[in-house]
């Protein structure tokens, strides 16, 4: 397997404990706001408009770009002073909400987040941190642990394929572990986890605040998928993923092409395999 069997030589948190627990998982719960920060953002939430009224959406599928910049920056600055406590090495990038208004078709199927920067040496890194408590009713975030390290393949807008789509729902309900996360505690994680969530069926919205963070001096970058199955890379200023729709071509420095993008689609049991192997590995 390419990347899956390897151990990374890079250092992402500051605790050696959280540390050995991301190494073999890709991602960590730790406890994280005071009630006072998710106080407030619960109030910047309620103050800004989206735009949008149902469903599930992360703000930065609103249309409105005055909207989307002032969520990044109150997000940024109210929870990247705590997230800088725990990583070391990383600028932020991109503040949201995601919001999930009760509804059966809130579903977050499994999925790895956008490729924003350069992978091979440092990942990028999310904090989701809870708002409102977040239940098996109302959508709780389910992972498959280790799955940063071995599953491939490009990610970013409008869609693109994957190596799990055809078997994605065996995945999400055999595979993919719940995780318990409390108001005033995050999950941090690699953003190449496989993970999602399930619809909201609760009468609430649930309310989830979110930072991405990239390593230092890391360009933006951001890849794209054309109608007929073309995918380019573009170099991208940092401020894209508040400035730009989904569905339209970047405004940046393309860097690569390929015509006919493809990846190689697993069946289950290749990926239960792999999977099992990854947990052999880390005991």
């Amino acid at each position: 397997m390419t990347q899956a069997m390897t151990r990374t030589s890079y250092t992402t948190f500051r605790d050696p404990t959280l540390e050995e627990k991301f190494q073999r998982d890709g991602f960590v719960v730790v406890d994280f706001a005071p009630q006072e920060v998710i106080d407030g953002l619960l109030e910047v939430y309620e103050r800004l408009d989206a735009g949008i009224d149902s469903g599930y959406y992360p703000s930065l599928m609103s249309s409105n770009c005055d909207y989307k910049n002032e969520t990044h920056r109150e997000v940024r600055d109210r929870l990247w002073p705590i997230f800088d406590r725990f990583i070391e090495g990383y600028d932020p990038l991109l503040g949201v909400f995601m919001v999930k208004h009760p509804g059966p078709d809130t579903e977050v199927a499994p999925h790895q987040d956008w490729i924003v920067a350069d992978e091979s040496e440092r990942p990028t890194m999310n904090v989701w941190v809870p708002l409102t408590p977040v239940t098996d009713e109302s959508g709780r975030m389910r992972v498959l642990p280790g799955s940063h390290r071995w599953l491939e393949g490009l990610r970013g807008s409008p869609t693109f394929p994957t190596q799990w789509e055809g078997v994605y729902e065996r995945v999400r309900d055999e595979l993919m572990t719940p995780v318990d996360i409390e108001v005033g505690q995050a999950m941090i994680y690699d953003i190449r986890v496989l993970h999602g969530t399930p619809p909201n069926l609760s009468d609430r919205t649930r309310v989830v605040s979110s930072l991405y963070a990239t390593p230092v001096g890391a360009p933006s970058v951001h890849y794209y998928r054309s109608p007929e199955g073309v995918v380019e890379g573009y170099r991208v200023p940092s401020n894209f993923c508040t400035t730009f729709r989904i569905g339209d071509v970047p405004n940046g420095e393309r860097f690569v092409s390929i015509a006919d993008y493809s990846v190689q689609p697993l069946s289950f049991d290749e990926i239960a395999e792999r999977h099992a192997a990854d947990r052999r590995m880390f005991g």
